[in-house]
Parts: structure tokens; sequence; C-alpha cells
């Protein structure tokens, strides 16, 4: 059987880099929130996250990086998530810099922030927890894609 052809379980990061600047130690926590607070539960450290060509979009198909992809998808315990809250939320803490929760990239400038409602098994799987995030010289924003 194919990998692309079975179910994967948890979390797979797509970045789009369009700092012109090379990222390391980028860290993402998914969390719930707790009194409008967000309450970290489990964190994913990147490997270096490259720039993208400066020709957008690139023809070449240079535009992103794929990470936590088949066996290696990012599997943080949501039941832990589920004690705090229904959904999950997530914060993004490039290297050096304080953490900043990953607003929603198409929720047209509403303020939403990226979060999941936690499934009633605890498990994400497929293309569920595809977690797309763009990092932008003056912001990170993200969106979650997911299809039942």
């Amino acid at each position: 059987m194919e990998d692309e052809d079975r179910d994967q379980f948890g979390f797979t990061f797509t970045i789009a880099n369009k700092s012109g600047v090379e990222h390391e130690n980028v860290k993402i926590t998914i969390g719930g929130m707790e009194n409008g607070e967000f309450v970290g539960t489990d964190s994913y450290i990147f490997p270096k996250i490259l720039v993208l060509s400066n020709d957008w979009p690139d023809t070449t198909g240079n535009q992103s990086q794929s990470f936590a992809f088949y066996e290696q998808r990012w599997n943080p315990d949501l039941a832990k998530v589920k004690a705090i809250s229904d959904k999950a939320y997530f914060s993004i803490q490039l290297e050096g810099q304080t953490p900043i929760q990953l607003y929603d990239n198409f929720a047209n400038g509403q303020g939403e922030l990226v979060s999941i409602d936690i499934p009633e098994n605890n498990i994400v799987k497929n293309d569920f927890g595809d977690l797309h995030i763009t990092i932008e010289t003056d912001n990170v924003f993200g969106d979650l894609i997911y299809f039942n």
C-alpha cells in the first residue's frame, strides 16, 4: 500500500516563508483557552525553515515546505487540551521572540484565532490535521485545512 493511500494520524504542516529570512527553532504549541488565556499543553520544534523564492507565486514549486508527514506527524495529547477547552488553539514562537497566537489567514481581518474542535476520540487524521502557516515580515498567520 502506498503511503499516500494510508490513513495518516496527527498534524502535518505546510509553511510558506515570505519573510525573506531563514528561521530555526520555530516552536508551535497547541493548547486550550482558559478564562481568555492560552494554556499550552504540547509543542513541536520545526527544522530550519527556508526562504521562499522572491518570485511569488513561484512557478518552480519552491513556495512552501512540508513538515511532519506520514509516520512523523505530530500527535500531541489532545485529551490534555480537552481538559482545558473543547477547541484546540495554537501559538507560534520564532527564535528569540515572544510566542504569539496563530491568527486565521482567511478570517478577512476579523481577528479569529486558528482553532479546531477536538474530535470525540481525540484523534485527528488525514486532511483534518493539515495546518498551513505563513510567515511574513511582520506577522505569522495560519489556516487549518480539514475535511471530515
